[in-house]
């Protein structure tokens, strides 16, 4: 069986037992009558904040391209990337983001690609700084105590990766390695890393670092906001300064393999998180369905309309997690 059949089978899988635990022990009466009491004045502004946060998404992205790349390129190949990884499984979404950027701008694929990680783990640190930000003056859980000291060895690994790829002599020595292994995969690994070492030599200055991780830090508040919009929509009665830690900790949490879109997997994480700042199972569930709705349906819609446009196909995307 290959690897992308497996990983999407123990995803559906995780999904489901997922999905049942997250609705476990539920009144359905009580979610419906919370979402029939909810605040219509704000139903738009979850999409609206979600948005703001792809549109500086895409502002970062075009900024770490460099080159003739600009904003509508990245945004148009941003949307794709998430349409796919809602309808697709296996996760390709990355792959599709620099597939389609390069047939926008003629730029490399490879090249393309080693701009999506480097905008990622621009993300990444601006996750963990929100983290830091908003870390909340409560009782958390062991397990989520424990989470929280993995996130400070992976921001500390990240930033040690950062600097240390930026480094020509290093990239160099060890691309060089990899390629005398003669092995395909790892030639193209090879490949890869220099290309990211020279991307990050072209916007290696400090002013330029700090704009980059300020970009992806406001990004990840106006995802946050998104899902304040939701908690105040449905009248829960949470702190504002445990949005964003909660978001921090959603968005990591759905690195777990899963279906297509994060269904269960979302529901069930989004559920717990509140439940830690005492938010009721029914209010969470519910939260969790509209926040998880604000932006897997126009995602859905807007990247089918992008994939059109663009004159591309489902299939041509798939071959790419073959190569």
């Amino acid at each position: 069986m290959k690897k992308h059949k497996l990983f999407t089978i123990v995803g559906i899988i995780i999904s489901i037992v997922l999905l049942y635990f997250s609705m476990k022990d539920l009144r359905f009466r009580e979610i419906i009558a919370t979402i029939k009491n909810a605040d219509l004045r704000f139903v738009l502004m979850p999409t609206v904040s979600i948005f703001a946060a792809v549109a500086l998404c895409s502002v970062k992205w075009a900024r770490v391209a460099g080159g003739n790349v600009r904003f509508r390129d990245t945004f148009a190949a941003l949307i794709i990337g998430l349409f796919i990884n809602n309808v697709l499984p296996a996760r390709i979404g990355e792959l599709a983001r620099g597939y389609v950027l390069s047939k926008r701008t003629g730029i490399s694929l490879t090249y393309g690609i080693t701009t999506v990680i480097i905008d990622r783990i621009f993300d990444l640190i601006g996750l963990l700084l929100i983290t830091f930000f908003f870390f909340p003056k409560h009782s958390l859980p062991p397990r989520v105590s424990q989470a929280l000291s993995i996130l400070v060895l992976v921001l500390i690994f990240c930033i040690t990766v950062l600097v240390l790829i930026s480094r020509k002599r290093f990239t160099g020595a060890i691309a060089g390695r990899l390629a005398r292994a003669e092995k395909p995969a790892l030639v193209r690994f090879a490949k890869r890393l220099v290309e990211i070492q020279e991307n990050l030599k072209r916007i290696g200055s400090p002013l330029n670092l700090l704009y980059l991780v300020f970009i992806a830090f406001i990004e990840w508040l106006f995802m946050a906001l998104g899902l304040y919009f939701v908690v105040l929509m449905l009248h829960i009665n949470i702190n504002f300064m445990y949005i964003p830690f909660i978001c921090v900790l959603l968005n990591m949490g759905i690195t777990i393999p899963s279906s297509p879109g994060y269904i269960g997997l979302y529901q069930f994480l989004l559920v717990y998180l509140l439940s830690i700042f005492d938010v009721p199972k029914y209010e969470g569930f519910a939260a969790s369905i509209l926040f998880h709705a604000s932006w897997y349906i126009p995602y859905n819609i807007l990247g089918f309309i992008f994939l059109i446009k663009e004159h591309l196909k489902i299939k041509e995307i798939q071959k790419l997690e073959e190569e």
